[in-house]
């Protein structure tokens, strides 16, 4: 990566957004986009971002790519990042040799580490290296995806009219292709798309790739809303959610040239791929039969599989959804996540206080 390039990405990298706390993310990246030339945009009332760059005379499906702004990392006054080597830890089924490899990682002004916050900068930075040399691409930056997707869930439908095919940069390392995502499929079993998208997936990457299913992102909300094929990949972070994340230079690189080689092989067709609902068999949110096992243990894929289903209550409204639930306030719009782990603990706690009471 040239300097110009890698100071880039570490100016972004140096940027706070922690969910629900994006301001500087989105003021950050709508000074970047009033620097860019042919490039158009707008927010949304959920402060998502939609960019688009088009060449005069251009009629064609754009390619558009995907990310999100926020990151679970507490914010801190100052984010400094660092260039080190450090070897790939095990990653999502995926074990590296001892090779060291160039990476970015962030520290407090203090020295302590804290999370670089790649998932999903690096994937913020792709897609702006992609508006820079591509010349008819859309853009889509989300708020709040690490607490179930709350910006792109709201996502301009008109904006996604003209658009052939969405690529999510979201995943960690450098090996994963999300297939199913909330349930939701993203693109044709076998079919053409991936049948054409792997092979330069893989060459560009320069490893085997694995389709996986993904507990969320935004581009399952995407999937929901149109009728094209749509696929998240790995964009180079390691150890993500943790104070000792890092990204590394060599995959983000490679990822951006993925970009790239994806548009020279579709070009700007229409990948058609209809949405298809996921269909479900589970129990309600408070099924007691469905949450202990005959050892007694509690199962904490309590809510595997759920398409979202929305509970409304006199002061809240719950939406349980594949990964978590959310509840959020009818009267000040403050959101809490949970994730699965988390709800079923309050479950537990629930039917212990409330639903067993005289119970004997």
């Amino acid at each position: 990566m040239d300097n110009i390039t890698l100071n880039r990405f570490k100016e972004l990298l140096s940027v706070p957004s922690k969910t629900y706390q994006e301001d500087k993310m989105v003021e950050y990246l709508s000074w970047v986009l009033d620097s860019m030339d042919g490039v158009e945009y707008y927010t949304d009332e959920m402060n998502n971002i939609y960019a688009t760059k088009r060449q005069d005379g251009f009629n064609g499906y754009f390619p558009m790519f995907v990310a999100h702004t926020d990151t679970v990392h507490a914010m801190v006054p100052e984010i400094v990042v660092k260039e080190q080597t450090l070897p790939k830890p095990p990653t999502f089924g995926r074990t590296f040799d001892d090779t060291q490899y160039d990476v970015l990682k962030a520290y407090t002004p203090d020295g302590n580490p804290t999370g670089i916050g790649g998932d999903d900068k690096c994937g913020i930075f792709i897609c702006l290296e992609l508006l820079r040399v591509l010349s008819n691409v859309k853009v889509g930056f989300f708020v709040s995806e690490e607490t179930g997707c709350t910006g792109s869930s709201k996502c301009d439908v008109k904006f996604l009219n003209n658009v052939g095919y969405v690529v999510q940069y979201d995943a960690p390392g450098n090996h994963l292709i999300t297939e199913i995502c909330s349930g939701v499929r993203l693109f044709e079993e076998n079919g053409e798309f991936i049948n054409r998208a792997l092979p330069v997936i893989q060459k560009t990457m320069e490893t085997d790739m694995e389709q996986q299913s993904h507990p969320y992102t935004d581009v399952s909300q995407i999937k929901k809303k149109s009728d094209v094929s749509c696929i998240n990949l790995s964009c180079g972070y390691y150890q993500m959610h943790t104070p000792n994340e890092f990204v590394v230079l060599d995959d983000v690189e490679k990822a951006i040239r993925t970009g790239i080689n994806l548009v020279n092989e579709f070009g700007y067709e229409k990948q058609e791929f209809a949405y298809e609902p996921p269909v479900y068999t589970y129990g309600g949110l408070f099924n007691l039969d469905d949450a202990e096992d005959d050892s007694g243990d509690w199962d904490n894929t309590l809510f595997d599989g759920l398409d979202d289903e929305t509970y409304e209550l006199n002061d809240h409204k719950v939406v349980v959804e594949w990964g978590g639930v959310t509840i959020e306030s009818n009267h000040t719009g403050d959101v809490l996540y949970l994730d699965e782990d988390d709800a079923v603990e309050l479950y537990k706690i629930l039917r212990e206080n409330f639903l067993l009471k005289g119970v004997e």
